[in-house]
């Protein structure tokens, strides 16, 4: 049986998409217990991904368990929104970065001690090592990056033939998955504090990650449905009539969409182009060579529309210390939409989300349909 594997990217509120592109294809396969044997999250995807993992034995049960989840969402849930605690937070991060930091404080613009209590409760870490233990899925893994080493780390667990590795900046350490590794992963770099593992501080597994669909691979998965949060492949980018200095929340938003998007789509690229390498070798000469080098299947499912645009329609729902951080004004929400899309925990701009994945998955059914056929 091929091991059909997905990666669930990050990219903060933006991860809702992926729910509504999961939902689609639980719709169109009602039966189903468990369609991905090799589940890989980062960021806000791992939360994705470890809650997969984490449910019953129906998939479209657990996705509807997800949704729930999203769609319920509010900014209050993920980090403490009271303008009093963000604007301390943001004197301290400039204090510490004038004066110095005391030993074991940690810099972050948001405190997301609420986030860490919605996960307690709503994920089943056990449930992930008992379907393992079924064989119901091969692994789970999800990425975070260390800021000591500055490796981008898979922590997975799986089929115990599954071993460790490392490759340069990258690695995998087989473990028991647990709270501490989701909120790692999704620990944005400067806007949530790091959390230690072991004997190392991580955060976000987006930060120098350069091969996103390498873990998958490695965990075992022969085909990959990745599920991206960028509109970039589909939408071109609009210039201005005539230039204006950019915000501070447009420099970071680049920072972020750098890190968040442009990464995924130049790892598709590469991916596909080996692909297409890989066939035009004669067999009869791949297999003289001894090199172990199959095609990997690979359906890619991202928004047809700029969730930039989505996000501006829905900023009242952010405090308003942080839409001025994002650089939207009075008049205009527009120009601080790509910030404020990984921070927009809402559950109106999560919905729009959810819905909008769910239509591009729909759109994509017959790729879908062919993705599933062995």
């Amino acid at each position: 049986m091929t091991e059909t594997g997905i990666v669930l990217t990050g990219g903060g509120a933006r991860a809702a998409y992926q729910v509504g592109v999961l939902r689609a294809i639980s719709d169109m396969y009602p039966d189903w217990a468990h369609p991905f044997r090799v589940i890989v999250g980062t960021s806000a995807g791992a939360i994705n991904a470890l809650s997969l993992a984490s449910g019953g034995g129906i998939f479209r049960h657990n996705v509807y368990r997800l949704e729930k989840l999203w769609s319920e969402l509010t900014v209050n849930d993920v980090y403490r929104n009271n303008p009093v605690d963000i604007f301390r937070n943001m004197t301290r991060v400039s204090g510490r970065m004038v004066f110095g930091s005391k030993s074991g404080s940690h810099l972050s613009l948001l405190d997301n001690s609420p986030l860490r209590r919605l996960m307690s409760r709503e994920m089943n870490f056990q449930a992930i090592q008992q379907t393992i233990a079924d064989g119901d899925i091969s692994a789970v893994g999800v990425n975070a990056c260390g800021y000591s080493t500055g490796q981008n780390v898979c922590f997975f667990d799986g089929h115990e033939s599954l071993k460790s590795w490392t490759v340069g900046q990258r690695a995998g350490a087989r473990t028991t998955l647990g709270l501490e590794h989701v909120m790692a992963s999704s620990a944005i770099p400067t806007v949530f504090p790091p959390v230690q593992i072991n004997r190392e501080y991580f955060g976000d597994g987006v930060t120098r990650q350069m091969a996103h669909v390498s873990p998958a691979l490695r965990l075992g998965a022969q085909k990959v449905l990745v599920i991206g949060v960028s509109a970039n492949s589909m939408c071109s980018p609009n210039r201005p009539a005539k230039p204006e200095a950019p915000t501070f929340g447009q420099v970071i938003a680049h920072v972020f969409n750098g890190m968040f998007l442009d990464t995924l789509d130049y790892d598709i690229d590469r991916l596909r182009m080996i692909n297409q390498l890989i066939e035009l070798i004669p067999p009869d000469k791949l297999a003289e060579s001894g090199l172990a080098l199959n095609p990997v299947r690979l359906l890619e499912i991202s928004p047809s529309e700029p969730i930039d645009e989505l996000a501006a329609e829905h900023m009242s729902a952010m405090p308003l210390i942080l839409r001025k951080l994002a650089g939207a004004t009075d008049r205009s929400y527009a120009s601080g939409g790509s910030l404020a899309s990984y921070l927009l925990f809402d559950h109106g701009f999560c919905t729009a989300l959810i819905k909008l994945g769910y239509q591009d998955a729909q759109n994509h059914a017959r790729q879908i349909e062919r993705f599933f056929e062995d």
